[in-house]
């Protein structure tokens, strides 16, 4: 059964807000959590309040004759679907990104690019009947903004379900048009983008190929183990736990995966969050999709932990820049509006290549626990080769049906190519967790 949901009070008022070139990510953010309860009602009316303060989310994508990309802010009701399930026995113990996108699917109801009609948010509500739990699926459209501008909606409409106040910063929703320059196509990583782009279609199809080709792999670490982890790295108090352990995966593949020197992991791609860098330019709290994908330099030794951390950390100091940030923001939303154009896309690497896309600084499952403390599990989907996503661990239930989460513990999902490399990749990973990363240098 479908209703339909609107703001209370409304607050769009028809305003209309231009998209950049880098808001032009036309699917959508699919998320599934899983609660031991919930009042379905309350969470109407959660929905409702909170979507008052999150107008760009009632409103519709326009295309003007110029083609530029704007949203609307009309007002319209989004769509809330809640089904009953008694097929399923309880909710099955899954990692944190489920490589198979069929499982989840049953319980999200995807939104889709369609200007002028199609609702930017959807909510499907499952109740599983022999289990009693709520699975919530939550899809929200990329253009309206990245995972930061979504769990920042997602974590106030928890509060306000718990009849708390949302948290500060508030949502920031105009962007910011930079017409003070000139683009720069001569940017290393413009230049980079412009040239190895894809057309869409070829990259579909290189996607849809990839399950049969590579194996998914999920690793685990726990906060312990990150600390320990973390120690590896003498000397240099900039590094992160974050780039250690990013380092540790690409040294891991480069000595246990690859049978040949010249197939070794040289550099990575990055996508990096910017807010709170400028306020000029994207401050805390902006909606929009404001995260650059950078690439590293040469990893000097690519078979050196603190080699390969070190120099994902330059990468990532480098556009901690205004100055830098700012031309490529201006660059980026012309470029990014000819590849639209073309039917092109940016989601490529090349050879010797990675990228890590990683949530591991959002804490999906208790900003969204609606109250539940460490009960709410999250989910999403999609595992793809040589891309690396990085999450916080979910909640475990235990025999007793007591609670617990190692704070601070995540997992990284990925694919890998097929072949016996797969095994030893993982046995080498299984004996340094043993070893407590004694031998990791």
């Amino acid at each position: 059964m479908t209703s339909y949901i609107e703001a209370s009070p409304p607050t769009g008022n028809r305003r209309r807000i231009t998209l950049l070139g880098t808001d032009l990510i036309f699917g959508g953010i699919d998320n599934v959590f899983v609660y031991p309860t919930l009042d379905v009602d309350r969470l109407r009316n959660a929905l409702s309040e909170t979507l008052s303060f999150w107008p760009t989310l009632t409103g519709r994508i326009i295309v003007d004759n110029d083609d530029e990309y704007i949203i609307e802010c009309s007002d319209n009701s989004i769509p809330f679907t809640y089904i009953e399930n008694d097929q399923l026995e309880c909710w099955p113990v899954l990692p944190v990104v489920v490589d198979d996108i069929t499982i989840l699917q049953p319980f999200i109801d995807s939104v889709q690019y369609k200007p002028s009609i199609e609702p930017l948010l959807r909510f499907k509500l499952t109740r599983l009947l022999r289990s009693d739990e709520y699975v919530l699926g939550i899809s929200f459209s990329h253009m309206v903004g990245d995972a930061d501008s979504n769990i920042h909606f997602l974590n106030d409409l928890s509060r306000i379900y718990q009849h708390l106040e949302p948290l500060p910063p508030r949502p920031i929703f105009e962007r910011l048009l930079l017409k003070k320059g000139d683009p720069d196509f001569s940017l290393p990583l413009i230049k980079y983008i412009s040239e190895n782009a894809e057309k869409r279609e070829d990259i579909i199809a290189r996607i849809i190929k990839e399950p049969a080709e590579t194996d998914p792999v999920t690793m685990s670490f726990s906060s312990e183990q990150l600390v320990q982890l973390r120690l590896r790295i003498k000397h240099n108090d900039e590094v992160t736990t974050h780039d250690t352990l990013c380092a540790y995966v690409i040294l891991t593949m480069n000595k246990h995966l690859f049978s040949t020197t010249d197939q070794y992991l040289q550099r990575t791609h990055l996508l990096v969050n910017y807010r709170g860098v400028s306020d000029s330019l994207a401050p805390k709290g902006h909606v929009a999709n404001s995260f650059i994908q950078t690439l590293s330099g040469d990893f000097q030794n690519p078979l050196c932990l603190s080699s390969i951390a070190k120099t994902i950390r330059q990468a990532i100091n480098v556009i901690r820049n205004e100055e830098f940030l700012a031309k490529w923001i201006i660059s980026a939303d012309v470029l990014m509006k000819q590849l639209a154009k073309s039917g092109r896309l940016t989601f490529i690497w090349t050879k010797n290549d990675v990228i890590f896309n990683s949530n591991s600084k959002y804490d999906w499952a208790n900003q969204v626990n609606f109250g539940m403390i460490n009960q709410c599990r999250f989910h999403t989907a999609g595992s793809y080769k040589f891309y690396f996503r990085i999450f916080q661990s979910n909640p475990v239930k235990g025999k007793d049906g007591s609670w617990t989460r190692d704070n601070g513990g995540v997992e990284v999902t990925f694919r890998i190519p097929k072949g016996e490399g797969k095994e030893k990749f993982l046995e080498a990973w299984k004996k340094d967790i043993e070893e407590n990363f004694a031998n990791v240098n």
